[in-house]
């Protein structure tokens, strides 16, 4: 019998990031249900191009996930702007540099571990900044770097690239499928993706907090934690397959 068979795993990715991890489950014997928590948009705002017109008065940009690095070139491909050469690219994670990949650049420095308070420490120690930082964003990013770069008297901006807002369209099934307890395991890959959770479930007498809870780090950990869910599992590396690996070790 296949490690995950006949148990049902929440997954609340995007769709089209989702496949792989979907594909993995359903290979080991699950049965991943595909309910999207949130929607990722474009800010193209008249504040962000004005931002972009001065590119070349910055040193570094900071991305800390895979879609800052996607709407930020996409805003860059709108604005017209070209990307001078000098600028350097200060990457959190493989995936996020592979993305940086696929638009011609290299991430020019990358932390030891995937969490923006080592990524500040690190690059502080390595790295001599003379010139601005820019710092890419999404809308509901925390402001751990932006502390960093305050307690560092570095200048920096930051530019909010895209906004993520919440989906509706498997709020009802979400909270049948839990009330019911036809859910086994929930997976989270952001901390975005537990408060969107958690909004959706407010007022529920059934919310979940006793089931297995998988998250891809330990940021997004912490946020669970922090919502009161009382087994809280980490991969040993921080992706997709390694969660996978996890569900797998858990319930062998």
């Amino acid at each position: 019998m296949k490690p995950l068979a006949g148990k049902t795993i929440l997954v609340t990715r995007g769709a089209s990031q989702a496949r792989p991890f979907v594909d993995r489950i359903n290979k080991e014997g699950g049965r991943a249900l595909k309910t999207p928590l949130l929607h990722f948009q474009l800010n193209d705002s008249k504040e962000n191009q004005e931002i972009l017109k001065k590119l070349h008065n910055y040193a570094w940009v900071f991305i800390t996930s895979s879609n800052g690095v996607k709407f930020f070139f996409e805003l860059v491909n709108k604005s017209g702007v070209c990307i001078p050469d000098t600028l350097r690219f200060a990457i959190i994670g493989e995936k996020t540099a592979r993305t940086l990949n696929t638009y011609g650049r290299n991430a020019d420095f990358m932390p030891s571990s995937f969490q923006a308070d080592t990524m500040a420490e690190e690059f502080f120690k390595e790295e001599s900044v003379r010139g601005m930082i820019l710092y890419v964003r999404g809308n509901r990013s925390r402001d751990v770097l932006p502390e960093k770069f305050a307690e560092q008297q570095v200048f920096f901006q930051a530019i909010t690239v895209y906004d993520t807002l919440l989906l509706k369209e498997h709020q009802k099934q979400i909270r049948q499928l839990i009330n019911n307890r036809k859910i086994d395991a929930l997976t989270f890959t952001s901390p975005s993706t537990v408060q969107a959770y958690f909004a959706i479930m407010r007022g529920m007498p059934e919310t979940g907090r006793d089931l297995p809870c998988f998250c891809i780090g330990p940021t997004t950990a912490n946020q669970a934690e922090h919502f009161g869910f009382r087994n809280v599992l980490l991969p040993e590396h921080y992706t997709m397959e390694d969660m996978v690996d996890k569900m797998v070790q858990f319930f062998s």
